[in-house]
């Protein structure tokens, strides 16, 4: 399941959209990335998301609070989205995640404006998902799971009556994913580290979705996880979001073997060109939403 099919025909939708709203309003869309934490993957991610906004000609910005002391960094932020919050110019703004240990994610989020908050993670948006009470393409979701649903649309893997199986049950993916998958009528569980007959219930799995972000080269043995062909059963459809950088090597580890998947899946999202430019191709689907909620368009 290559993202690049799905990122090339929306992002001309999306370009178009821009075009419109810029002639109506006399501005384009613009968001600013708040880069806080000194995770090596989200700069990277930061950086790209940039480069998607110039793509179909959304203004960008990379507001850097990565250098700011550790004791400080949390009001530096508070102050920041005060300010972007009141700012007409700007139509969504994105607090990168990870956020270093001293910020308090709840915090973030409350003061962040919902319709600004273009990773669907404040509590008026998350509790939208929760009730039923969106659309895949007028409301601000989380990025990846998002992004993951327009994949699987895009492929026609069939969602209803499918057993799901997401490996965690982060805010970012897993318990958003869990809901959106839900709401198409598929039996979907999050699974993690407490769960009784996990292996057994991903091998059973019509879908299986792995976001952990925890390599065994890092973690260990015993708190690191990679799915691997054995895990899986023949013809199902897994998908791999997780990823992080080897300390060592500067070497992105994923979630997910896709080598030893191959063969075995109907459906296989590759470790490059896969779910990371479908989540950044949400985001700047979200950032149109946002500007045409705020414009009343």
């Amino acid at each position: 399941m290559q993202a690049e099919p799905v990122v090339s025909e929306k992002k001309k939708e999306i370009s178009a959209l821009v075009s419109t709203i810029t002639k109506e309003t006399g501005r384009p869309p613009k968001l600013v990335a708040m880069l806080i934490g000194n995770d090596p993957v989200s700069r990277i991610y930061v950086e790209l998301k940039k480069k998607d906004c110039e793509d179909v000609g959304i203004l960008s910005e990379i507001l850097d609070l990565s250098s700011v002391p550790a004791d400080k960094v949390e009001m530096e932020v508070i102050t920041a989205l005060e300010r972007l919050n009141r700012d007409e110019t700007v139509s969504a703004v994105i607090p990168q995640m990870p956020f270093d240990g001293k910020i308090r994610e709840e915090k973030v989020f409350s003061i962040l404006s919902p319709q600004k908050d273009v990773d669907g993670l404040t509590p008026y948006n998350l509790g939208t998902l929760i009730r039923g009470e969106y659309g895949l393409n007028s409301s601000l979701l989380p990025c990846t799971p998002k992004g993951i649903m327009m994949l699987l649309r895009h492929y026609g893997v069939v969602m209803d009556g499918a057993d799901a199986a997401i490996i965690g049950r982060g805010i970012l993916v897993g318990e958003p994913l869990r809901k959106l998958l839900q709401d198409q009528n598929s039996t979907a569980t999050c699974y993690h580290t407490h769960s009784k007959h996990m292996m057994q219930r991903i091998r059973d799995a019509d879908l299986v979705i792995a976001g952990i972000g925890r390599p065994p080269e890092i973690y260990g043995n015993l708190r690191g996880f990679r799915l691997t062909g054995d895990m899986v059963k023949e013809g199902s459809t897994v998908v791999g979001v997780g990823v992080a950088k080897d300390p060592a090597t500067g070497k992105s580890l994923f979630d997910v073997d896709t080598k030893s998947m191959k063969g075995k899946c109907n459906y296989l999202t590759p470790n490059t060109g896969g779910v990371g430019a479908m989540t950044r191709l949400a985001l700047i689907e979200n950032t149109v939403i946002a500007s045409r909620i705020q414009r009343g368009l």
